[in-house]
Parts: structure tokens; sequence; C-alpha cells
């Protein structure tokens, strides 16, 4: 009988130990992971050449102005979408608001327009330096606007230039919210004492309108500029720009239904699949040292 008591004690011992192993088992497997994975680094670490940014200051009573987006495109297929971007910044005489025609301006152009110093249009900048600093002639003496006939020679000098700082980028638009969220990062390859800003533009294309000196109308309005969202001049950044500086940035804009009103008059619906961004950064409200325009994501 004592024998029957030793082994009848033993086998409770036992099954206490292994139904306590199990029970702690179940408890690990509980745990929450609490880990997270950072998301990829968007912009290259190697050093690059600079992007043009052309900035055609236009508008839908401009005769010339179709000329002006004609010159453009051939730049942009020459050197490349991803060496030339174009945003059309509807502003000035031509454009402001007049009853009958659509109305394509910004709160920022006026801005844009006077620090360039514009003499006739369509006129431009290429990565708002002077022109005389590309080898072209300016519309004023020491102005940043040239002509159209030298847009794609500014933008081939402004390739040939070397960029302290690299950009990436990515856009998605909620359609349930309509919210948009842009997530940016920048690495700096070159040293910048300079301040630095960061810009955020929404821009659509397809956008029909009545334009003047056009061969067909209604004509079709490509790379307005729609908004700044991150202002006027852009957000400028605090880091210490050093090489090897990594800057992440993510802004959200809640984009409407249209801008200026879909009337006659109005600017037009936002239809968010012909709409993409164009990030870049500036030396303060001139000199862009480089640009990304990017495609917006719908979820």
């Amino acid at each position: 009988m004592k024998m029957n008591y030793l082994k009848l004690g033993f086998a409770i011992a036992l099954t206490s130990i292994i139904v306590t192993g199990c029970d702690d088992a179940k408890t690990e497997e509980a745990k929450p992971n609490n880990t997270t994975t950072e998301e990829p680094f968007m912009a290259s670490t190697a050093a690059t050449m600079r992007v043009a940014v052309l900035e055609d200051f236009t508008g839908v009573r401009c005769g010339f102005c179709p000329d002006g987006h004609v010159r453009a495109t051939a730049a942009q297929q020459e050197l490349g979408a991803d060496k030339f971007i174009i945003m059309a910044v509807h502003g000035g005489s031509y454009a402001t608001p007049a009853t009958g025609w659509a109305n394509f301006t910004t709160a920022f152009g006026s801005a844009l327009i006077a620090q360039s110093s514009v003499a006739g249009y369509p006129a431009g900048t290429i990565n708002r330096i002077k022109a005389a600093d590309l080898g072209v002639a300016p519309q004023i003496s020491g102005g940043i606007a040239m002509s159209r006939g030298s847009w794609a020679t500014a933008a081939q000098a402004v390739n040939a230039m070397p960029s302290p700082v690299n950009l990436g980028a990515k856009a998605e638009f909620n359609s349930a919210t309509r919210e948009l969220t842009v997530k940016v990062d920048a690495y700096y390859t070159a040293e910048e004492s300079a301040q630095n800003n960061i810009n955020v533009a929404f821009m659509q294309s397809k956008l029909m309108s009545k334009q003047s000196g056009a061969t067909t109308n209604p004509y079709e309005q490509n790379h307005v500029l729609r908004h700044l969202i991150t202002g006027q001049w852009g957000e400028v950044i605090t880091d210490a720009k050093a090489v090897g500086t990594k800057v992440r940035k993510t802004y959200t804009y809640a984009v409407p239904a249209d801008y200026n009103g879909t009337n006659t008059e109005g600017g037009g619906a936002v239809v968010i699949e012909n709409c993409k961004i164009v990030v870049f950064i500036s030396r303060d409200k001139t000199d862009i040292l480089t640009a990304v325009e990017i495609p917006i994501t719908v979820k």
C-alpha cells in the first residue's frame, strides 16, 4: 500500500508540473508584439544633379501662352519628366477673374510673379535662379523671369548643377474623408548653411477651359498649380543639414471638391486621378535645389 501511495503522489506531482508548464507557454504566446517596422527611406543617398523646375506664369486670356505650353512640353520630352517639372501658375492680368473665363488663380501666384520681375506673358522661372546665372537673358535686368524661348536652355544649365540634397516622396488620398497625406524624405549629400524650405505643391491636369490663342476650344490646361500645401514659401527645415542628415516629414491636406467654383467663371472640380504632387526644396524663397513629381495613390 505504501508503494501505491508513493506512485500516486509522484503521478500527481508530475501532472502538476506538465499543466503548469503548458500554462506558462500559453501566457508567453499571448504577450503582445509592441515592435514597429519603420518605413523604408525614400530618398537616394548618392550624390545627384538638380532637377529643373519651370514655373510657367500663364493666363486664360494670354494669346501667346499656348505657345509657351507647347515649348514647356517639348523641353520636358527632350530632357525627361524626371529632369524637368512643369508648374503652370495662373496669375497676372491675363488670369484675373473675368466674366466668361475660367478662374485658375491661387492665393500664391501674385507673390511668385512679384519676386520674379516679369515683363510680359508667358514668362517663366527655372528653379527661381537669376536668368543671367543660367546663361539666358532675363525679361528685366537682374530678374529671375525669362521668356519662353529660353526655358529649355536654362533647364539644361540647371540639370548640370549638383544638388546638395535628394528627395523621395509618396502621396495617398482617402476618398472617404478626402484627406491627402504626403510623406517626404530628404537626404543631404553636401552641407547646406543657408535656410532650406520644403515645398509641397498640389497640381492638376486635364482642366478644360476657353483659352486665348488656342487653335481649338475648349482647351486642355495641364500642370496647373492648385494649392501650396506648405504655404507660400514652404516649411523651414530646422535640422542641421550636414552631410548624411536625414529629414522625414508628413503633411496632410483636406482636398476641396473644387477651386473657385465649377461654373463658367470657376476653376473646376478636383478630379484626383488627374492630380499629382510636386515636392521641392528651396533656399528660402529662391534657388530650388531639387524636386520630384509623384502620382497620388487613391485608397
